[in-house]
């Protein structure tokens, strides 16, 4: 008998096992078919090209730290990340060897990018499929900031949202302007939009003599044509402009195609600083200086040196100049220049798009998403400020202290640091000791605000298909004279150096492209 029962319940023990058996495998089948079950993917790795300080020490710790992390999100627990980053004035040519080479790309950063020539080529995925399958990035941002990173309706690129666009600012030794000017009068030519060429110059040249006689003949102005012909996100006194392709621009306000190099408002700054370096108020040996760091910004009250210059920042006239008065180590005034923000049709920070002949775009849009919305904010922050208790410490949720340096942003100098403005949304970048909570609202009231001027030109990308010769033969011509006449060092002979650089202009090509841009323009604004 004790051996029947031992059987029976040998039985009834095996038949228990096997329905629980079979109930898992049933449980299994069910959760493959329903996608329950995780489905163990192959490694992927994305290769990211951005510009910035370039590798430093501390990158490749970064980089591991940021992938650690990176696979904690869903989606992307089997994918990392190779960060090929570049110094920005190298980035261009770093990305071009890239490609030359067929190396394998995933991710590319344009700023420093000819972006129109990147579309023409194919370079970029069209990514508006892929956005839809991520409404979380595509609702991120305004319809018009896309249309930043777009071409006939296609988005190409995510731009990097930040202030979208720079107030500039006169700034200037407190000292000097006490002393030698008067702040009330700085404050209202600055501030008056209508103010022309020759007022900005009339009041530099009376401020000038005064500078001199009290402080030495070799205390000098920035020749004013410098401050006409920066590019568009530094425009500085010059109104605001769009590009269209190498110097070639059409005016906010204006209607007719335009050379950076030949406007009214140039030919009159060529002829007003030409006539200052007569008479000594520019730096005598400006054309051969490959470095002006010595002369400027911290060094504007060095025995020898600029005694202006142009910052662009955010916020009124008093928090400019107490934040740049602690960055230089003396007290400056930060006039704002007056006029509209102007967000010009080239996003000036560029975006990330996805490489067309990448083989990961779902790992790539995924990565994109994260960077630039809430929810990848910590992964986003270790790209910009390294490893907590490394690079920084933290304060609070937001707010931290970076080990290295005070200002917002580090240099190449430090073991790590990255650029905000060109790796993602800057709205989740944490806020270490050179920043500020009202600096970084102010920055993104202004982008809803009225005193955002959005170019007509918005999504216009200029087919250079037709001029690319006599372009490079115009950007030759520009070479040989920007700097004679920004900086008039002809002195009395500007107007005879500037026709000269008229007719090689116009055998270059110049008439061509502007009837070509010209053409491509009218038919965008018609649209």
């Amino acid at each position: 008998m004790k051996m029947k029962k031992m059987v029976a319940m040998c039985l009834v023990v095996g038949m228990v096992f096997s329905m629980v058996a079979c109930t898992n495998q049933k449980s299994n089948e069910e959760n493959s078919a329903s996608g329950n079950e995780e489905v163990k993917k192959d490694p992927v790795i994305l290769k990211w090209y951005y510009g910035g300080v370039g590798v430093q020490r501390d990158t490749e710790i970064v980089e591991a730290a940021f992938n650690e992390l990176l696979h904690s999100y869903k989606g992307m627990e089997h994918v990392s990340v190779d960060l090929n980053t570049s110094a920005n004035k190298e980035y261009a040519n770093a990305f071009s060897l890239a490609q030359s080479a067929g190396q394998q790309i995933d991710i590319i950063q344009t700023y420093r990018l000819d972006f129109a020539k990147e579309i023409a080529n194919g370079t970029f995925l069209a990514m508006n499929d892929l956005l839809e399958k991520y409404p979380n990035l595509k609702n991120e941002f305004p319809e018009w900031i896309w249309e930043m990173g777009s071409y006939e309706n296609n988005i190409y690129v995510v731009p990097c949202y930040q202030r979208a666009a720079n107030i500039m600012y006169f700034v200037a030794p407190k000292e000097y302007v006490d002393n030698y000017g008067d702040a009330e009068e700085f404050r209202q030519v600055m501030a008056d939009p209508a103010s022309s060429v020759e007022d900005y110059a009339k009041l530099l040249e009376k401020w000038i003599v005064k500078v001199q006689a009290g402080e030495g003949s070799n205390k000098y102005l920035w020749p004013i044509a410098e401050y006409y012909t920066k590019a568009n996100d530094y425009r500085c006194f010059a109104k605001g402009y769009d590009s269209l392709t190498g110097t070639f621009i059409l005016g906010a306000d204006e209607d007719q195609v335009d050379n950076i190099y030949t406007t009214d408002e140039i030919v009159k700054a060529y002829e007003i600083s030409a006539d200052w370096y007569e008479k000594g108020y520019v730096f005598p040996d400006i054309v051969s200086v490959t470095d002006f760091a010595p002369y400027e910004k911290a060094n504007m009250m060095n025995e020898e040196a600029f005694i202006y210059y142009m910052a662009n920042g955010i916020g009124d006239e008093q928090m400019m100049s107490e934040k740049l008065s602690k960055q230089y180590g003396f007290d400056v005034y930060a006039f704002p220049l007056g006029g509209d923000a102007y967000v010009a049709n080239v996003w000036a920070a560029g975006g990330n798009g996805i490489y067309a002949k990448s083989e990961h775009p779902e790992e790539a849009m995924r990565l994109l998403e994260l960077l630039n919305t809430e929810e990848g904010e910590k992964l986003y922050n270790i790209l910009i400020y390294g490893i907590e208790g490394t690079h920084y410490t933290k304060v609070d949720d937001t707010h931290i202290t970076t080990t290295e340096y005070d200002g917002e942003e580090g240099g190449a100098n430090v073991s790590f640091a990255g650029k905000k403005w060109l790796l993602g949304n800057t709205k989740y970048a944490w806020i270490n000791q050179g920043g500020s909570d009202e600096m970084k609202a102010l920055g993104e009231e202004l982008n809803v605000s009225d005193r955002i001027q959005i170019s007509k030109l918005a999504g216009f990308i200029a087919d250079t298909s037709k001029v690319e010769n006599q372009l490079s033969q115009v950007a030759t011509v520009v070479s040989e004279y920007a700097a004679t006449l920004k900086y008039g060092v002809m002195g009395k002979e500007w107007e005879t150096t500037y026709n000269d650089f008229l007719n090689k202009m116009e055998i270059a090509g110049y008439s061509e492209i502007i009837n070509e841009m010209q053409s491509q323009v009218d038919a965008f604004l018609k649209k």
